[in-house]
């Protein structure tokens, strides 16, 4: 008896835990360059069932125990996978605003991945991380930086400095000022991995995976030579979260809890019957 109700309390776990991360999407879906992330329920491993015995003598095992069948117990909801779809593109006139462009990315002959696009920043300790968000804007002292200070990395992973907004980009991320003089390059990473990518938070995305396999920067990746169009200026890419689509997730998610916890009232009633009236026969 306690097997389903253990069952049905990890059912509501899990339908809990989903329903936060569809919250989340939906908190953002207006944040630019944000990626939903999906969840995935998984039962726990199965057990398989034998019989061990053919009648009450319980030293009375069969060499070759007759399989019963298998046995799950349980449900759980594994950690929120963001999905890197491009966003639909805005056009924002702000010389500031970037957009990606992995619809101009070819397709990698060998695995028919078309690769996912980042930009790079650096934290106040110098550490690397990368970002979906081009919404940037120009510190005090003339840098390119994010909305949360940190400062956008060129391609020798030193910050841009542009000195005013009045700047202009190319399409593969060449930066030249208002008086006419280059400020180098975007630094434009590539990766076919973006599975190794774990959100951050403040729209920051740290790499996860292999020190072999990490970003590379568009101009040391061969798929690419043939490739500028990487970025274009005055774009955001918006939230790839599907409003409809996830409103409809979350009423889903509350069914799955509410059956789950209808199981649970439906055991404690059995077992209350149990204790009160089949104790006095």
């Amino acid at each position: 008896m306690f097997r389903g109700l253990y069952t049905a309390t990890a059912g509501m776990v899990a339908n809990n835990r989903k329903q936060q991360i569809l919250t989340n999407n939906l908190a953002n879906a207006q944040t630019p360059g944000f990626k939903q992330d999906q969840t995935v329920l998984r039962s726990f491993p199965s057990q398989l069932l034998k019989a061990m015995g053919t009648d009450n003598n319980i030293s009375d095992i069969p060499t070759q125990p007759k399989t019963i069948g298998t046995l799950n117990t349980g449900v759980y909801a594994q950690e929120g996978i963001p999905s890197f779809v491009q966003g639909s593109l805005k056009d924002t006139g702000n010389s500031t605003d970037f957009s990606l462009l992995d619809g101009s990315l070819p397709l990698n002959p060998a695995t028919q991945q078309r690769g996912t696009l980042l930009f790079a920043v650096a934290l106040e300790n110098d550490e690397v991380r990368y970002t979906r968000n081009g919404q940037f804007s120009v510190d005090a002292e003339g840098f390119l930086s994010t909305s949360e200070g940190q400062r956008v990395l060129g391609e020798n992973l030193q910050p841009i400095q542009v000195d005013s907004k009045e700047f202009t980009v190319q399409e593969d991320g060449q930066i030249t000022r208002q008086d006419g003089t280059g400020a180098g390059s975007l630094w434009l990473g590539y990766t076919e991995e973006p599975g190794q990518l774990v959100k951050q938070g403040q729209g920051l995305l740290r790499w996860d995976g292999g020190a072999g396999n990490i970003p590379q920067s568009v101009n040391e990746v061969a798929l690419l030579n043939n490739t500028a169009t990487f970025v274009k200026q005055g774009v955001i890419e918006q939230s790839n979260v599907d409003l409809t689509q996830t409103m409809t997730d979350m009423m889903n998610t509350y069914r799955g809890f509410e059956s789950n916890q209808k199981v649970i009232q439906a055991y404690d009633r059995s077992m209350e019957k149990a204790v009160n009236e089949i104790g006095r026969v």
